[in-house]
């Protein structure tokens, strides 16, 4: 007997502050019984210093799987990061990397397709750091955009 697949999707704000403080972290959680994902913050911010710098922004992945069930992670934006401005940057700039490598993977944001961010078996935890580099084609101001983490185990 096949059992059923379970998928389950966070929605994380992304908010792209040039200039801006981090807002305080929290802590959103998704799945069945027997699978769940952990991410925090929910909300995240770059602080974007003047060119050529890169704003990072950490978050802490934490997948809780049964046994040594197998899991994949997939993370997507719903668009380009836009300001209330009207200004937007592409989610292609916005380029992630994972720790442990070998569970969490080093990647660029789509908001085309789903991109792999981790794959594994039983519960595991990892950092991803999301980059941005600042460069002089960006417009200065406040960006948003949610992303949608998705776990899948079958």
């Amino acid at each position: 007997m096949r059992r059923p697949r379970i998928i389950l999707s966070i929605a994380v704000t992304a908010i792209l502050a040039l200039g801006a403080i981090p807002g305080p972290a929290t802590l959103e959680a998704a799945g069945s019984a027997g699978t769940q994902l952990f991410v925090t913050p929910n909300k995240i911010s770059f602080r974007m210093g003047p060119p050529p710098s890169t704003a990072v922004c950490e978050v802490t992945i934490h997948v809780v799987a049964p046994g040594r069930a197998p899991w994949r992670l997939t993370v997507q934006a719903l668009g380009p990061l836009q300001s209330p401005k009207g200004s937007q940057v592409p989610s292609s700039r916005v380029t992630w990397k994972g720790t442990p490598g070998h569970v969490f993977f080093d990647g660029t944001l789509s908001d085309k397709h789903p991109q792999l961010l981790g794959r594994g078996q039983g519960s595991k935890t990892g950092v991803v750091r999301f980059l941005l580099k600042n460069s002089w084609d960006l417009a200065t101001g406040r960006f948003n955009q949610k992303f949608i983490f998705n776990l899948s185990s079958p």
